[in-house]
């Protein structure tokens, strides 16, 4: 895909949405997490974890910190930590969403499944 112009709209859109809604919405944290996607795609993990924690601190504040919409930023963190070789820190990140996805749906639910 066009990543250059994907983080381009995606920064216009996390302008707005900050502008809109205010630095630390829920809102805020989708655009969050959609711009950290294309950083990751682009290999630009530092600019990425930034990001990807950013959204995570804000849905923790706003859900709760064993909330599903924090598992999926969550997972997403802990691909940025495995494509950098941090492993360790991937897999305590990757366990700590899998809990939430089970605590929230049960361990046989098919959302699990998408997180193992």
């Amino acid at each position: 895909g066009d990543y250059d112009k994907a983080k381009v709209l995606h920064e216009r859109g996390l302008r707005i949405m900050e502008k809109h809604y205010g630095e630390d919405h829920v809102e805020v944290a989708g655009t969050l997490n959609n711009l950290a996607n294309v950083q990751q795609r682009q290999g630009d993990y530092d600019k990425a974890k930034e990001l990807y924690q950013r959204a995570i601190r804000i849905k923790e504040k706003h859900y709760g910190e064993d909330h599903v919409e924090v598992s999926s930023t969550l997972t997403n963190l802990a691909n940025v930590h495995q494509c950098q070789g941090y492993y360790d820190k991937a897999k305590v990140l990757h366990e700590r969403g899998l809990r939430i996805m089970e605590k929230h749906y049960g361990e046989d639910h098919v959302e699990v499944a998408g997180t193992l």
